[in-house]
């Protein structure tokens, strides 16, 4: 059966078979999901309701924090965290992981204004004393804990005084496109969104740490159907054009999951 087909069945079992009173609100999903995915997310969530009448309310925040939030909340059902990291971490703390898919990749790049008035060229750049620069609080964030694995193998120290740390990625676009840093480690797809007012650096390959972005049903799951719904979306053409054209860098598909023991 085509995915498509699949899910347009699934949406009108949904609809009617549903209990009365299940979860939030009837046909709604519960998704815990990265502060930097916000943008894939909202218009994901928007084409899944569209073609499946599910509704799917998204709780954003630091990889960190949604993954304490997914940890304790009984009846969570998708979880989407900014690397794979995270997905294994949940699965580890709490045996919640029924399915996932990796559904795209981050790729960290450095962000200035447009015109990089302060010359910036590359990592090492950014301990220099006359910069102000935006890095993601490692205990927060995946952005965070990528940029400080980055900055370690490569021996690069910033002066304290001249880092300001955010608990999201999308703070430090903000920051750089307001002026209020001179440069940020941000991912890929975050640089795209605001290319209007921001240029990207490509950091070294030898530099580049890439994040796996993938997307878990959990066995929390009230309705373990539609969440399953939700990631074939994620998966299908439909869904994989939505991340494209907000810039995420797209994996092959990847077989579905199940949890590891």
């Amino acid at each position: 059966m085509k995915r498509t087909t699949f899910l347009v069945i699934l949406a009108a079992v949904w609809g009617v078979a549903r209990p009365a009173g299940a979860g939030d609100a009837p046909g709604t999903l519960r998704l815990y999901a990265g502060g930097g995915l916000r943008p894939a997310v909202e218009k994901l969530v928007s084409a899944f309701a569209g073609q499946t009448g599910i509704c799917v309310e998204p709780d954003y925040g630091g990889s960190a924090l949604i993954l304490a939030r997914a940890r304790e909340d009984q009846q969570a059902d998708l979880f989407l965290p900014g690397d794979a990291w995270y997905v294994d971490r949940l699965q580890s703390l709490a045996s919640n992981v029924a399915q996932r898919a990796r559904i795209a990749t981050f790729r960290p790049v450095i962000v200035v204004p447009r015109g990089n008035p302060k010359g910036v060229h590359g990592l090492a750049d950014l301990a220099r004393g006359d910069l102000r620069v935006g890095l993601g609080n490692a205990d927060a964030c995946q952005v965070g804990r990528v940029s400080k694995q980055i900055l370690e193998q490569a021996r690069i120290a910033i002066p304290k005084e001249k880092v300001q740390e955010s608990l999201t990625v999308n703070e430090l676009g903000v920051w750089v496109k307001m002026k209020a840093v001179d440069a940020a480690i941000v991912w890929d797809a975050i640089a795209t969104n605001i290319a209007a007012d921001v240029q990207a650096i490509d950091l070294l390959p030898e530099q580049r740490i890439v994040s796996d972005v993938v997307l878990a049903r959990l066995k929390t799951s009230p309705h373990p159907e539609a969440a399953q719904c939700f990631l074939d979306f994620a998966q299908s053409s439909a869904g994989r054009q939505v991340l494209a054209r907000e810039g995420y860098c797209l994996p092959e598909l990847s077989r579905l999951l199940p949890s590891q023991p």
